[in-house]
C-alpha cells in the first residue's frame, strides 16, 4: 500500500472508536466525542469506556476488542502510561489508523521518549499508522468530521493546514475564519512519531479538495524524506519554520520534542524544493490565499493603480525591493488611459486615479492596464481618504476579476484605512480575492505568484517518467 491508501482509514474513516470517551465535560474524551457527533459524521462511532454503559446516547464498550465490527480509526485520549495497552489492543483488532491525543511522550524527557518508542514499535509491528502523540487531532470541514478535542470548525475552502502546534493550529483556524479564508483539511501532527509532514504532503497532493498546502513546522526528523515529498508535490507549499533562533529552538524542544536544526539549512532546503517560506501567520495565509485563488505568473512586471499617489509609490518601492518590476506602460496603453484620468493625473505606472475615483474610473483603468502586454499582474489600491468611495472600488475589483480570468493575470487588492473600509473589503475576502492592508503584503503576494510560476516551469521541464 502507498501513503495515500495507508492514511485513508485515518482521514476518511467509515468507523471511529474514541478510547477515553467520557460523560464529564471536563475531560478531553468528552470533547472529542461531542465534536464528532455535533458536526454530523455519518460513520459508526464507538465510545470506549469500561466504567459507564452509555455516553451521549451511544452504548459504550470496555475496549476496542469488544467492538464486533471493524474499526478504521481509533482516537486515544487516556493518560500516557495506558496508551501502550490500548495500542496492543488496536493491533489485535487489526485497526489501521490511530490518533494519539495524549501528551506525556517525547516532549517530556527520556521516560517520555521511551514510551513514545514503545507505542511506535507496537504500531509498526501491528501495521498501524499513527498520528501523534501529543496532538490536537484533525478537523475536516469538507467531509464534516471534527476529530479534535477543541471547539471550532474551519470554513470550507481549498487550503490544507498542517501544524506541529495544537494551540497555534486552533488560533490559525479562528484567524482564517475571521479573514474568510476557507480550509480543506486541518491536521495537527504533534510529535510525529510515525506520520510526519512528508506523509501528509503526499496525501494532500492527491486530495482533490486541496489546492495549496500550508504548514507550521518546528522540526523535521527525516530531511531526505521531507525534501523528496516536497519535490514531487504538484501543489504549492507555504511553510512557517519556527525555532529560527536559539531561544525559539530551545522552546521547540520542550514543546513537541523537536530538534529545530540550523535555520540556514532549512532556508536552503526550502529553496531547493520551492517551498515558499512565511514568517508569521499573517504571511502564511497571505501567500496561501494568493496561491489558491489567483493564477501563477511567468513574468515579474507589475501594474499599479491607486487613488493616492503615496500609496502607489510605496507599492512600487516594495515591488522593486522584492525583485519585481514596475515597467513603463506602452504608448497604446497610455493613450487609452488618458480619457479616464483627471487632468492632474499622468498616464504612467503607477497610475494615480486620484482621491475622487469612483467605480467607472477604477474599472476602466484596471481593464486597460490588464490588457497591456508589459503587465503580468495588477495591484489595485484604495486609500480611504474621506472623499474616496471604497464600496465602488470593491465593486470594480470584483467585476475585473470576473471579466478578466481569461488573461490569467492576478489582480491583488490593497487598502489603507480604518474600520469603515475594512468592513467593505470583506466583500473581496468572501469572494476569495486576495486583499491586503499594506503595500508590503500586497507586493509579497505578487512575488509568491511569480515564484510559483517559476516552480511550474521547472515541473514542465522535467522529463516524463519511463520516457525513452
Amino acid at each position: 500500500m502507498g501513503t495515500v491508501e495507508d492514511l485513508r482509514p485515518i482521514f476518511s474513516p467509515k468507523s471511529i472508536a474514541v478510547v477515553g470517551a467520557s460523560r464529564s465535560p471536563m475531560k478531553i474524551g468528552y470533547e472529542i466525542l461531542q465534536n464528532i457527533l455535533v458536526h454530523g459524521y455519518r460513520g459508526k462511532v464507538y465510545p470506549i469506556n469500561p466504567e459507564t454503559p452509555e455516553i451521549m446516547g451511544l452504548k459504550t464498550q470496555p475496549s476496542v476488542l469488544a467492538v464486533k465490527e471493524d474499526i478504521d480509526l481509533v482516537i486515544v485520549a487516556v493518560p500516557a502510561e495506558f496508551v501502550p495497552k490500548v495500542m496492543m489492543e488496536c493491533a489485535r483488532k487489526k485497526v489501521k489508523g490511530v490518533v494519539v491525543i495524549s501528551s506525556g511522550f517525547g516532549e517530556t524527557g527520556e521516560r517520555g521518549r521511551q514510551l513514545e518508542a514503545e507505542i511506535l514499535d507496537i504500531a509498526r509491528k501491528g501495521g498501524i499508522r499513527l498520528v501523534g502523540p501529543n496532538t490536537l487531532g484533525y478537523k475536516d470541514p469538507i467531509d464534516n468530521l471534527d476529530a479534535a478535542f477543541v471547539f471550532g470548525m474551519p470554513q470550507k475552502g481549498e487550503i490544507a493546514l498542517i501544524s506541529q502546534s495544537g494551540a497555534l493550529c486552533v488560533g490559525m483556524i479562528y484567524y482564517a475564519n475571521g479573514e474568510h479564508i476557507g480550509l480543506s483539511r486541518v491536521i495537527s501532527v504533534g510529535n510525529k512519531a510515525d506520520i510526519d509532514d512528508a506523509d501528509l504532503i503526499d496525501y494532500l497532493d492527491a486530495d482533490p479538495a486541496t489546492r495549496v498546502i500550508a504548514m507550521y513546522i518546528e522540526g523535521i526528523k527525516d530531511g531526505k524524506k521531507f525534501l523528496d515529498s516536497a519535490r514531487r508535490c504538484s501543489k504549492p507549499i507555504v511553510a512557517i519554520k519556527a525555532g529560527r533562533t536559539a531561544a525559539g529552538s530551545a522552546a521547540a524542544s520542550t514543546h513537541t520534542g523537536s530538534l529545530s536544526g540550523s535555520d540556514a539549512v532549512y532556508d536552503s532546503a526550502f529553496r531547493q524544493v520551492h517551498i515558499q517560506r512565511a514568517y508569521d501567520v499573517d504571511e502564511l495565509f497571505d501567500l496561501a490565499r494568493a496561491l489558491a485563488y489567483q493564477p501563477a505568473i511567468h513574468g515579474n512586471r507589475v501594474g499599479i493603480i491607486s487613488n493616492g499617489g503615496g500609496a502607489g509609490i510605496m507599492i512600487a518601492d516594495w515591488c522593486e525591493s522584492l525583485g519585481l518590476r514596475v515597467p513603463n506602460i506602452s504608448k497604446k496603453t497610455a493613450e487609452a488611459l488618458r480619457p479616464h484620468l483627471p487632468s492632474i493625473s499622468t498616464a504612467r505606472n503607477p497610475v494615480d486615479v486620484t482621491g475622487d475615483a469612483r467605480f467607472h474610473r477604477y474599472h476602466a483603468t484596471g481593464a486597460i492596464m490588464l490588457n497591456d502586454p508589459n503587465v503580468d499582474a495588477l495591484i489595485m489600491t484604495c486609500v480611504h481618504a474621506g472623499i474616496a468611495r471604497p464600496r465602488e472600488y470593491v465593486g470594480a475589483v470584483i467585476k475585473l476579476v470576473e471579466e478578466k480570468r481569461n488573461l490569467k493575470k492576478p489582480i491583488i487588492a490593497c487598502w489603507v484605512g480604518g474600520p469603515e473600509i475594512n468592513e467593505v473589503v470583506q466583500d473581496l475576502r468572501v469572494k476569495n480575492i486576495p486583499v491586503y492592508p499594506s503595500a508590503m503584503r500586497a507586493a509579497k503576494a505578487v512575488r509568491c505568484l511569480y515564484d510559483e510560476g517559476k516552480r511550474l516551469e521547472l515541473i514542465d521541464k522535467k522529463p516524463a517518467k519511463n520516457s525513452g
